[in-house]
């Protein structure tokens, strides 16, 4: 499973934008058929999206699609449209476990009789007060499932409050992505920073979603992916710190210590299980 800084939505049925997507350096594309495209521009969004995963070369991003809900009339014929084509996951709407299930039962049909590799990784984005309710159960319902993706529009709009600059209105629901991604080994992705000039408020959110868990968030302006992805990157210093620790501890291993200090703080197996973590975040991103 690939940690994913970046999710950057692409309007399926915008021709420029579906080109694009790949030099724009988010860690992974989500091509849009459900909310960017209208009800009567669904069958051309969808041809554009599966011409553009045939004939494009992706070398720098994961590349997915929000496919429309199970409760339309339209999921089952983007997965027929795309599953033949060069792509890595689906993000799924409105998630439940009945979506997470439906889909893949549907998937799993279509590929056999296709006779096409079911390779094909999830993404849950959950939207609904239910859906928050049921996180565990979501993250737990298929082994296909790679991270968990908040929607603070629509959830907000299911509490029946407006989505302010604070975001407070998100905290108990950011606070159980991050805590239910993590505790199952997956991907926590923070719901869209959908001011596009205000760059200030990116940076601290960011920041505020970091400290909580999250290891990335979905992006809906090409030009908040390099902000994004540089938060979530690990810093020098960091590296540094985490070089000293293991070392440190490659030294304590060797006279039979379990703990030790650094700095005038002690150092156990949480504060080194940390360090191994960025270090291998730092390795995947080719800093060290």
């Amino acid at each position: 499973m690939k940690n994913l800084r970046s999710m950057l939505f692409m309007p399926g049925n915008n021709p420029g934008m579906l080109v694009s997507a790949d030099i724009l350096e988010a860690d992974a594309i989500i091509y849009d058929l459900e909310d960017a495209v209208s009800i009567d521009q669904k069958d051309a969004a969808r041809d554009l999206v599966s011409n553009a995963l045939k004939f494009l070369e992706f070398n720098n991003s994961l590349v997915t699609v929000r496919i429309n809900p199970i409760d339309s009339p339209f999921w089952k014929e983007d997965i027929k449209k795309i599953l033949k084509e060069n792509l890595d996951a689906i993000v799924i709407p409105k998630a439940s476990v009945e979506a997470v299930k439906t889909i893949e039962k549907f998937i799993e049909k279509v590929c056999k009789k296709e006779n096409l590799e079911n390779k094909f990784r999830f993404y849950p984005l959950i939207e609904s007060t239910m859906g928050i309710l049921n996180a565990k159960k979501i993250a737990e319902s298929s082994d296909r499932i790679d991270g968990l993706l908040l929607g603070g529009e629509d959830y907000c709009l299911d509490l029946g409050v407006y989505r302010t600059k604070t975001s407070k209105e998100l905290a108990y629901a950011r606070y159980v992505i991050a805590v239910v991604a993590k505790a199952y080994g997956i991907n926590a992705i923070d719901t869209p920073y959908t001011d596009v000039e205000d760059f200030e408020g990116l940076i601290e959110e960011t920041k505020f979603v970091k400290s909580i868990g999250f290891n990335g968030r979905l992006i809906v302006g090409p030009r908040q992916v390099s902000t994004v992805n540089k938060i979530f990157t690990p810093k020098d210093d960091e590296i540094e710190y985490a070089k000293a620790i293991l070392k440190l501890r490659d030294k304590a291993e060797k006279e039979g210590l379990g703990v030790f200090s650094f700095k005038g703080k002690m150092v156990d197996k949480p504060v080194i299980s940390r360090a191994e973590n960025l270090i291998k975040a730092a390795e995947e991103r080719g800093l060290i």
